[in-house]
Formats: C-alpha cells, structure tokens, sequence
C-alpha cells in the first residue's frame, strides 16, 4: 500500500507548490536527525518527509502518485537511499544544521567580546576611549600557515574530491571537501618554532575609538578583524558592549532624563520662581506654580540625551521634602495651621 504523501506533509491534495514547500521546510526542521539526534522515530519521519517531498514537488511524479498511487508505479524511490543520500538530494551534499566542514568559505577566528562600564555623563557627552585586551594574532613567522606544507595526497592540492553515488535516480557526482587536509590542499610536514603549527600567537592589544553620544546600555559597537586570528583564515570581530553605569541622581529613560525633585510645602502652595534643579550640564533655575501636587511630572524640553537627530527631555517627579528632625516651634507652628 502506498504511503499518503499529502498526510504526511499535512497539506490538502489541492495543494499549491508554495504551500508544499513551506510545509516540507517546517517539517524537514522539526524532525531533522541533527535536532533529534539517536532518535530512530523522528529519522524514520525525516526520510518519509523527504520522501513525500520528492515526489509532490515534482510535477510529473506528482501526477503518476495521484493516478497510479506511486511516483512511477515501480514502489518507494527512497527505499535502498540512506541519510546521506537524503542530504546529497536536497541539500547538496551536507545537512543544513552541519557545522560547515563541507562548505569552502574561509574560516573565520572567534569573536572577542568586552564589556565596557560608562558613566551617564561619559554616555551623554559622548568620548574618546582606549582599551588594552588580549589576543590571538597572525603569527609573522610563518605567515599563519603554522609551519611547512606539502600538497596534499588524497586531493592533489585542490582541497576538494569529485564523490559518485549510485541513486535510484541514476549516478550522481558532487564536490565536497577532502577530509584530509579540510580543504585547505596541503598537508602540515614541519610545524613553525614560533607558534608550533598553530598559525597564531597570543599578543596584547590597544585599540583607540570615538563613542558617539546617547548610546544605550546594552548597544554594542563591532569592530571588523580586531577578534581572534585563525589559522589560514579571517580574523573575528571586536563587539564591545555598553554598560551604563548607576548615578546617583539621575535614571535614563530611553533619551530622556528622569530625577525626583524635592519640594517644600510652602513650594507646593505657593509656588517658586527660583527652583534650582540639575540637569546633566550643569544646575539650572526653574519656576514651580503654586497648586502643584505630589506626584506630579513636569518636564524640561531638550535636557535630555541626544541620539542623531533625536534630543530627549528632563523629567522631574515631584515629592514632598519631609524634614526628618522638626524642634517644638516648628511643631507648634504646623499644629496652629487650619487647612
């Protein structure tokens, strides 16, 4: 009996090729033996889903299974084909979640991660910082190739080999990476003195770089081929990381600045012209009306971070200054109020 193709994808049988293909994909993720790794079910449910896909996506064998009940009346096209001629058919020779052993990109060294603390006033008015950190490094010796190289026997210097597979579809050659010498064409024969084949050496760095203003905690400037060096490769990236440091007066609400501003009740009642609040450059003089209430949030236009072409506000909290040590006048003066 033959297999439901359509079940199997969970499409309907008047599926459209968009909508095969985007099922097959779901599913070919859900149950692919590098997620579900000595899982015998879910590789089982992998080849019939290549399976089905095989053949709904074609539309000639498409047509055979819905008159005939197979793709060429002659039974299961999957059935003597293993995994690895799976991922020969549909993914060109690899797994898609491979580590990528078989691509031919040039490797690239790992990135180097470095948190960098900042003040709020550092972060506000943007500056020029040095940093010192470590890392691996071309070695100059032997010109990161780790040492002397001879061609390589199994693919004659050419880092890949032609691969023939015998398929129910016929016989299929592809190139893939010689394992070997992992595609690099030459074997390593007498490794540098200086970095002991490796190709890289440790050295202490200093980079000098310009922060921009209003940046967030959390932002992360990347500094391309400043990470670690690899050996016959690229060298990674510098990502350093923005922390922002607490202040003691003031909380950063995305460009703007917020801060609590004690007022006395006379203050509150009354009013004052002559209010001094701090702002980031420096004290400034406000007017409170009288009738402010407790809680309330006024705010100072362009006080705050400038980011671009973006300049945030100040943001005061109103709070009631209760003095914490009242004498006995003061305490017979507030209990002689009739409010």
């Amino acid at each position: 009996m033959s297999k439901d193709y359509y079940g199997i994808l969970g499409v309907s049988k008047d599926a459209n090729e968009s909508e095969i293909k985007k099922s097959y994909r779901k599913l070919s993720k859900q149950y692919h033996p590098d997620v579900n790794p000595d899982n015998k079910e879910a590789e089982e449910k992998f080849k019939d889903i290549a399976e089905a896909y095989s053949v709904l996506s074609d539309s000639e064998k498409r047509s055979n299974y819905d008159r005939f009940g197979s793709a060429d009346g002659r039974g299961n096209p999957f059935g003597d084909m293993d995994m690895g001629d799976i991922f020969s058919q549909f993914f060109g020779g690899g797994s898609p979640f491979s580590n990528g052993r078989q691509q031919s990109r040039r490797r690239k060294g790992n990135d180097i991660r470095i948190n960098l603390k900042m003040s709020l006033e550092d972060i506000y008015s943007g500056i020029n910082k040095k940093i010192k950190y470590k890392k691996s490094n071309k070695c100059s010796d032997c010109n990161n190739t780790g040492g002397k190289h001879d061609t390589c026997i199994d693919c004659n210097g050419k880092g890949m080999k032609i691969q023939v597979q015998n398929t129910p579809f016929g016989r299929m050659q592809q190139s893939v990476m010689c394992s070997r010498c992992q595609g690099s064409g030459n074997m390593l024969i007498k490794p540098c003195s200086i970095c002991q084949g490796s190709g890289v050496t440790l050295k202490e760095m200093e980079y000098e770089f310009n922060i921009p203003k209003g940046l967030m905690d959390g932002e992360m400037l990347r500094v391309g081929g400043l990470g670690n060096a690899i050996k016959n490769g690229v060298d990674g990236d510098l990502i350093i990381n923005i922390v922002e440091q607490p202040h003691e007066y003031f909380i950063r609400m995305g460009n703007d600045i917020k801060q609590v501003l004690n007022l006395s009740y006379k203050d509150l009642v009354l009013g004052n012209d002559d209010v001094v609040v701090k702002t980031m450059e420096g004290k400034i003089k406000i007017k409170i009306k009288g009738g402010t209430k407790v809680g309330s949030m006024l705010r100072i236009p362009n006080k705050g971070f400038k980011r671009e072409n973006h300049i945030g506000d100040m943001l005061l909290e109103v709070w009631l200054d209760i003095p914490e040590n009242v004498s006995e006048e003061e305490k017979e003066k507030i209990n002689s109020l009739s409010i």
